[in-house]
């Protein structure tokens, strides 16, 4: 009797040596199964696809629709390696119509606008915009639009406008919105400075650069240029071998350049010029007033005394010649000759001035105005007409 707790002890001990470990349970095979991750991932990928269909996601992220193609293409390859390889075909199109539904649906309620080109009128005061239509097959028609251009990164001009899509060439269906410059002009579209235009309509949105030659409008530098043309023998008086018997007078007028070279060429621009060259204190000629507008310059010839009476001026540089009533043909040029003058003519310093006007909004701060000077002398029987620095 006294050995039946030690049997006792023994057999608790053993149950205890019996007992079921504490090792982790194991996973089911379905918690397992790479199936469940691919359906997973192709529901994710979805819905980023919807999300990344829409129009502005569109246009503030291009490549943003990758993440989801991404995505979905993970999901194809776990799924495929997860199922009888016979249904591969009918999986890829489920994928494919996955990744596209979004796009599809996207394409067909939704539209989305380009401006593809600008083009400047033949007078030079409005620039039209040409802007074409994708898409929205169920969407509503465009009946106006909003319009913003700015100038250097700030917006100088806005406006809401009557658009639709109402004209049709060879590549479909367009709409124009037309802009006046004087509106939104701002300053000259020189050194990175630009003008962007940008349009709403119908809940899509594109901008578009227009092209800075078209606006490059303020004067902002001039130079000019007083020559003495040369005569000889016959030409002069009795006591002069070599005599300045007339002046070519020549001006640029344009934007600044670099440097000392002559201003750029503003074939767009308008504005006024007045050139005056004095004798002294007295005016020895005042050439009429000329008028630029859009390249063509124009002033009163006094029948034939100041050149032809116009010009063109801007298209292939800034030259403005002021010519006078003889020719000087191995210049191929027309000079103001000395008799002319309304000053005495005599030896002495000339000073020759050019002043450009504009008017809003076009102006400059202040007239634009360049002043040359000239020595006029006599060194025995040869007179000479030389550049100096003052008089």
């Amino acid at each position: 009797m006294a050995q039946q707790p030690d049997q006792e002890v023994s057999e608790v001990i053993e149950a205890e040596i019996t007992s079921p470990s504490l090792s982790p349970a194991i996973p089911s095979s379905e918690a397992r199964n790479p199936l469940f991750v691919g359906i997973g991932l192709g529901v994710l990928g979805l819905l980023l696809s919807w999300i990344f269909a829409l129009p502005n996601i569109q246009s503030a992220y291009a490549f943003a629709g990758l993440i989801p193609v991404a995505i979905l293409g993970g999901s194809f390859y776990v799924v495929w390696n997860s199922i009888d390889r016979k249904m591969v075909g009918v999986l890829a199109v489920v994928y494919l119509l996955m990744a596209a539904s979004p796009f599809i649906a996207s394409s067909v309620s939704t539209s989305s606008i380009t401006v593809v080109e600008s083009t400047l009128s033949s007078d030079s005061t409005e620039i039209t915009l040409k802007i074409r239509q994708s898409g929205g097959f169920m969407s509503s028609s465009i009946d106006t639009a909003d319009v913003s251009i700015s100038f250097d990164g700030s917006e100088v001009w806005s406006n809401n406008a009557n658009f639709a899509i109402d004209r049709e060439d060879g590549f479909g269906k367009y709409g124009q919105l037309t802009l006046t410059v004087s509106d939104f002009y701002s300053g000259n579209a020189v050194s990175g400075q630009e003008y962007v235009v940008t349009v709403n309509a119908g809940g899509s949105e594109d901008s578009h650069t227009l092209a800075s030659s078209l606006l490059i409008r303020t004067v902002d530098d001039a130079q000019n240029e007083a020559d003495g043309y040369m005569g000889t023998g016959a030409d002069c008086d009795s006591n002069t071998e070599n005599c300045v018997i007339g002046i070519i007078l020549t001006s640029w007028i344009g934007y600044q350049a670099v440097g000392n070279n002559k201003p750029g060429g503003m074939p767009f621009a308008d504005y006024n010029v007045t050139a005056t060259l004095m004798e002294g204190s007295e005016v020895a000629v005042q050439y009429p007033i000329i008028t630029v507008q859009n390249g063509q310059a124009s002033w009163d010839d006094s029948n034939g005394d100041y050149g032809s009476g116009s010009a063109i001026v801007g298209d292939f540089g800034s030259d403005l010649p002021l010519d006078g009533s003889l020719s000087a043909p191995e210049f191929d040029r027309m000079y103001i000759p000395t008799d002319d003058f309304q000053s005495a003519g005599e030896y002495g310093c000339y000073s020759f001035v050019v002043e450009v006007s504009q008017s809003a909004p076009w102006t400059a701060p202040l007239i634009v105005t360049d002043t040359t000077y000239y020595e006029y002398d006599k060194t025995g029987d040869t007179e000479s007409w030389n550049l100096v620095n003052s008089c």
